[in-house]
């Protein structure tokens, strides 16, 4: 009588076999028999080949600065629900506290806001709260440690929460590069385990997660994402080798299908680009952000100053500025 391999690994199942005479018996059933070709089964049909990975479409893209923001170095953006403006975050690295700032469409400052965060590098808008996280870097002459998590601020600037990325120590679940808000439900991309994350914002469950890109051009510097009916933009870009400032850095995007993880589109911006450090989206339209403060390049790249800023290593430092597809 024939006896299938389901059959046989069924049977041997029934019968309670443990896990190595189990691997023992798959293994004796999988042997090659004498004469038997490659790339065939045991019945000698020629085996199905996947073939290798497409790589995604590729766009290139160029940005148009808009307006500066206050002084300071805006690291995040996001676009306000209701329609005023853009909220800007601030990092910085001085120890001192950072501020969000609400400006409108031509950067008109609305309202300012300080938050207790340190490091600021992830930062959305959604549930009538701002969503703020942090890189959890050291800070240079702080007394006090680094910090990581998530802070959830009212729009008058009192601080409601402030909770751990999931999957990690109890006091700390590593630091944030970016988060986005999607019909009540929070993205974070989670640097600890290199994932994007979808949490419920109130039972802080996470309901599906996948993994960050590994395409080499995007990855030298993965940040800022963003929500977009249905797919994700996130920050990336390559720095090139021995260069430390950003006449050798190349930015992009990559697009993600939030539903499957499945990388769709990939960006690159043309020379001379601003330099994103987070995305933006508002009425279909592409917007970026540059903090002007690289911590990892050279200390001696040439400055940028504008009034009332602090020395910047970016020449669009400071600005918000539009994303067109070439």
């Amino acid at each position: 009588m024939d006896v299938t391999k389901r059959e046989f690994l069924g049977a041997m199942f029934a019968g309670g076999v443990g896990a190595t005479s189990l691997g023992a018996a798959a293994a004796t059933l999988e042997k090659p028999i004498q004469g038997r070709a490659r790339a065939t089964d045991m019945l000698g049909r020629t085996l199905a080949h996947s073939p290798p990975p497409r790589r995604p479409p590729k766009r290139m893209a160029r940005t148009t600065k808009l307006f500066l923001s206050p002084p300071g170095y805006p690291n995040c953006i996001a676009t306000d629900p209701e329609g005023r403006g853009f909220w800007l975050a601030e990092q910085r690295h001085d120890g001192h506290q950072e501020a969000l700032w609400l400006v409108d469409f031509k950067g008109r400052l609305l309202k300012t806001l300080m938050q207790n965060t340190r490091d600021c590098t992830g930062m959305t808008v959604g549930g009538g709260y701002i969503w703020s996280g942090c890189e959890g870097a050291a800070q240079i002459n702080h007394p006090n440690p680094p910090v990581d998590g998530i802070f959830q601020i009212d729009m008058n600037g009192r601080e409601i929460s402030r909770r751990q990325i999931p999957f990690g120590p109890t006091a700390d679940g590593g630091s944030t590069h970016g988060m986005a808000w999607d019909n009540d439900k929070l993205w974070i991309a989670a640097d600890r385990i290199g994932c994007l994350m979808r949490i419920d914002p109130v039972s802080w469950q996470v309901d599906f997660m996948f993994r960050e890109t590994n395409l080499p051009e995007l990855t030298t510097r993965l940040h800022g994402i963003e929500f977009d009916q249905g797919f994700i933009w996130q920050v990336g870009g390559i720095q090139k080798p021995g260069s430390l400032g950003y006449e050798g850095y190349t930015p992009g995007l990559v697009k993600y299908d939030s539903r499957t993880g499945q990388v769709v589109q990939t960006m690159e911006f043309e020379p001379g680009s601003c330099d994103i450090h987070d995305v933006a989206v508002h009425n279909g339209q592409l917007y970026g952000v540059d903090a002007g403060e690289h911590p990892s390049w050279s200390i001696d790249v040439p400055a940028y100053q504008h009034p009332g800023f602090p020395p910047l290593n970016s020449p669009s430092g400071g600005y918000v500025f539009r994303i067109d597809l070439i």
